[in-house]
C-alpha cells in the first residue's frame, strides 16, 4: 500500500513537471515559427531531440539501448506525436485558435477513455470532472467562440493524438524510456519531413538556441510523462494535465502579451479547483486505504 502511494505521488510530480515545461516549450517553438512554417519547427524540434539522445546515450551505451520488443507500438505512439501538430497545422489559420484550444483540451477526457476502453481503467466521477475542466476552463481564458468544422477536426485531432499518447505510454511502460524516446522522435519525424522540407527555409546562428531549447525540452517532457505513467496509472494523470492552462497564462502575463479578465479569473480558477481537488481527494483515498490496511 505504501508502494502504491508513492508511485501515485511519484507519477503526479512528474506529470506537473512535465505541465511546467509544456509552456517553454510552446515560447521556444514561437521564437522559430516568426520565421519558419510551423512543419519546419516541428522537424527542428525531432531532429535537435534525436541529436541529444543520441549524443547522451551512443558513447555510453552503443546503439543497444534503442532496441524495443514493440516496433510496431513504439512506432504508433511517435505517429501520435505527428498527429499533434499535423492538427495543429490543420487549424490555423481557418479558425479561432481559441476554439483550437478549447477542443484540444478535451484531450483528458480522450485519455480517461482510451484508458477505459484499452487499459480497463475505470475512472470515478472525480476524475471526469477535472478532465471536463481543461476545456471549460480554457473557453473561459481564451474567450472561445465556436469555430468551423476544419479547425474542429484539426483540434480533436490535435486532442485524440496526445491523449492517444499518453495510453499508449502506460501500454509501453515495461519498455526502457531511452528506447521509446527514440521511437517517439522518429515517428513524428520521419511522416513530417516530409512536408517540412517543403516549405524549409535556411536556420539563422540566431536560432540555433531556440531550436536546441526545443529539443531538450522535448526529451524533459515527452520523458516525464513517460514516467509519470510508468508509476500510476494514466485515471491518476491525465486529469492534471490541464494544469498546462495556468503556466501559459502566467507565462503571457510575465511577458505582458495579455492582461488579466473576468473570464481569465474565473477560467484559472476553475482549472486550479479542479486540479487541487483531484489531487488531495486522490491523497484522501490513499491515506484512509493505508489505515484500513
Amino acid at each position: 500500500m505504501t508502494d502504491r502511494a508513492d508511485n501515485l505521488a511519484r507519477a503526479q510530480a512528474f506529470a506537473v513537471l512535465a505541465t511546467l515545461l509544456w509552456p517553454l516549450q510552446e515560447a521556444a517553438g514561437g521564437i522559430l515559427m516568426r520565421e519558419h512554417h510551423a512543419a519546419q519547427v516541428v522537424a527542428l524540434r525531432y531532429i535537435t531531440h534525436l541529436l541529444l539522445l543520441g549524443a547522451f546515450v551512443l558513447p555510453r551505451y552503443g546503439l543497444r539501448r534503442f532496441m524495443t520488443q514493440r516496433p510496431g507500438l513504439q512506432m504508433l505512439r511517435g505517429l501520435c506525436m505527428f498527429g499533434m501538430p499535423a492538427g495543429f497545422i490543420l487549424a490555423a489559420g481557418v479558425t479561432p485558435m481559441s476554439w483550437v484550444w478549447t477542443i484540444f483540451w478535451l484531450m483528458p477526457a480522450m485519455a480517461l477513455a482510451g484508458a477505459w476502453l484499452f487499459l480497463n481503467e475505470r475512472p470515478g466521477w472525480f476524475a471526469w470532472a477535472a478532465a471536463f475542466a481543461g476545456p471549460l476552463g480554457a473557453a473561459a481564458i481564451w474567450e472561445a467562440a465556436p469555430g468551423n468544422l476544419v479547425g474542429t477536426a484539426g483540434a480533436v485531432l490535435m486532442g485524440g493524438s496526445f491523449a492517444g499518447y499518453v495510453v499508449l505510454s502506460r501500454v509501453l511502460r515495461q519498455e526502457p524510456l531511452i528506447a521509446s524516446l527514440f521511437y517517439t522522435a522518429v515517428g513524428a519525424l520521419l511522416p513530417m519531413v516530409y512536408f517540412a522540407w517543403r516549405v524549409w527555409t535556411p536556420v539563422s546562428g540566431a536560432e540555433i538556441v531556440p531550436a536546441f531549447v526545443t529539443g531538450l525540452l522535448s526529451l524533459l517532457i515527452l520523458g516525464a510523462f513517460d514516467k509519470a505513467v510508468d508509476a500510476a496509472p494514466v485515471t491518476a494523470v491525465a486529469p492534471i494535465i490541464p494544469m498546462v492552462l495556468l503556466w501559459e497564462f502566467g507565462l503571457r502575463v510575465l511577458q505582458h502579451q495579455t492582461a488579466i479578465f473576468t473570464a481569465d479569473i474565473a477560467g484559472m480558477t476553475l482549472v486550479t479547483l479542479s486540479c487541487v481537488f483531484y489531487l488531495s481527494t486522490n491523497y484522501l483515498q490513499e491515506r484512509r486505504q493505508r489505515k484500513s490496511a
